[in-house]
């Protein structure tokens, strides 16, 4: 179904030369079959969603380029051509489907891509039929996009991106903003797209641990510009992108290595390892309480009458479906943007009551996409707007920027770092006005696991009896990695408030991997086992 052949593929500087010493891609070689489920990862920035792109004819007809080799689908050579030559052939559905949504209703979006294409209406009709029926949305062609859930847009996408008969579909972090059910749900249609349709789908994801045990094959994009494709337990060859499950293998020697966690309960039953459980950090002063705090859209209750205390030296995970509350409950505390009832109060007095700066000075929110917050130039520029609005020396949010992301040159544009060194500024900005309060929303979304561990470690280098630190995931890997406490919303209202060892606990609905292998009382981590 797809042929790639000598395929090499550069980015260009405005004066037509390379803009690195490499190609992004060079000399891919590979085929893959009708009707095969393929993870595509890597390390963050290695040229996976360049990849997709080139498949599907964005580059380099939109990013820009040099291509060389040729991309057959179908025994169709489309090298270079224009991407909506692509699109009878092949689908794509991105990170978030809904900024690409270009009707109001389901129906309408379903079926525009394959009006502009030409399809006759009796095909359109049938296809329409067919693909709802798989996807289980026939009940949904009447309600407006805005009024779904994350599961149901993603499904809807992938409606259209299917609707004109194509067989290919590619997919950028389809599950990153879904909770385990929805994200279960879409991998559900998925395999049956594959095994049962005959579509091929190609799936870049960053959650690995999700999907692992449900594809087929794996291509890894390696950063050098070389790809491998091949059996799942053969393509990890480092531990830098890998899944918990995975590393946990390699750090122990497994050959083969497992894939599901039953297989790797049965390996550590072999030969048990002893640790020590993790405990959280101690709660130090209490910092913030909410009191009977509650939100209200038209006709929804968002946040129903919470009470909760937060305290210092402790990392808090909210948790919860899509549509439990978690990140009304982050905006509730900040208190931009909605508007609430009941009182959110700290040391200082209710925020309610205090001047905007300073509540802003007190309680820090990095949002989904902490890009949103950077506007400036270059990263110098950053450092001194945040210094004069923060009152704090020349200097200071520089200081902190380097302890959590490194040496890299001011000169830079915010917009060219990676989404972890993107996070990293945000969060130095939010530092630098010594904040008693930090408020992350997702904050691992589109990160691999490298990332992940690195921000794990810039978190736990700012706890302090005097800062809490409070995050919104749906992400239970990081979770257990980082967190000393979990909230488990539902519906708007608390269900449960658990030490992070009884939260993701193995008989727990949100149990981490490795407490499925382990399945031992209490939470255990990576750097506690030994071969």
């Amino acid at each position: 179904m797809l042929s790639l052949r000598d395929l090499t593929f550069s980015f260009l500087k405005p004066d037509g030369t390379p803009a690195t010493e490499s190609p992004t891609l060079n000399r891919v070689n590979l085929d893959i079959d009708q009707g095969k489920f393929i993870l595509v990862c890597g390390p963050t920035g290695s040229g996976k969603s360049t990849l997709l792109k080139v498949i599907n004819g964005l580059a380099p007809s939109f990013t820009g380029g040099a291509i060389s080799g040729e991309v057959i689908i179908d025994g169709k050579n489309l090298t270079g051509r224009a991407p909506h030559e692509f699109a009878s052939l092949v689908g794509f559905v991105n990170q978030q489907p809904e900024g690409s949504f270009v009707a109001d209703r389901v129906l309408d979006e379903i079926v525009y891509g394959a009006e502009q294409l030409g399809v006759d209406e009796a095909t359109i009709s049938k296809n329409l039929a067919e693909i709802t029926a798989i996807l289980d949305i026939e009940d949904l062609l009447q309600r407006n996009l805005d009024s779904l859930s994350g599961g149901q847009q993603q499904r809807v996408a992938i409606a259209a991106a299917l609707i004109a008969g194509q067989k290919i579909l590619l997919l950028d972090e389809p599950t990153s903003a879904l909770d385990q059910q929805g994200a279960g749900k879409v991998l559900a249609v998925l395999k049956k797209l594959t095994q049962e349709h005959g579509v091929t789908v190609l799936l870049a994801e960053h959650r690995i641990s999700r999907v692992i045990s449900a594809v087929d094959e794996l291509l890894v994009v390696n950063g050098d510009g070389s790809v491998s494709l091949g059996p799942v337990e053969d393509q990890f060859k480092d531990a830098r992108f890998a899944p918990p499950i995975i590393e946990l293998g390699l750090k122990l020697g497994w050959q083969p290595l497992e894939v599901t966690a039953e297989n790797a309960n049965k390996r550590w039953q072999e030969k048990p390892k002893t640790f020590t459980p993790i405990n959280p950090n101690p709660a130090a002063e209490k910092l913030l309480t909410l009191d009977q705090l509650s939100v209200k859209f038209a006709d929804l209750l968002a946040l129903d009458e919470t009470n909760l205390e937060f305290f210092g030296n402790q990392i808090t995970a909210v948790m919860g479906d899509n549509g439990s509350g978690k990140t009304t409950l982050c905006w509730a505390i900040q208190g931009l943007g909605q508007k609430t009832t009941g009182r959110v109060s700290m040391q200082e007095g209710e925020t309610a009551d205090l001047a905007k700066a300073s509540r802003l000075d007190l309680i820090a929110m990095v949002p989904q996409r902490a890009a949103d917050l950077l506007f400036l130039n270059s990263l110098a520029e950053e450092f001194s707007e945040s210094d004069s609005f923060s009152q704090q020396p020349q200097g200071t949010t520089a200081n902190l920027f380097q302890k959590l992301a490194g040496r890299i040159d001011s000169s830079m544009h915010p917009r060219d770092l990676s989404a972890g060194q993107q996070l990293a500024l945000v969060l130095s900005i939010q530092l630098a006005k010594s904040a008693k309060v930090l408020l992350l929303d997702e904050p691992t979304r589109g990160l691999d696991y490298a990332a992940k561990r690195a921000l794990a470690k810039q978190l736990k280098q700012l706890i302090e009896p005097n800062r809490s630190i409070i995050l919104a995931s749906h992400d239970v890997e990081f979770v257990a990695l980082v967190a000393d406490r979990v909230i488990l919303l539902k519906n708007g209202k608390v269900v449960s408030d658990q030490i992070v060892g009884k939260a993701l606990n193995y008989s727990s609905p949100l149990a981490s991997q490795l407490a499925q292998i382990s399945q031992t009382e209490g939470l255990i981590r990576l750097d506690q086992v030994s071969a």
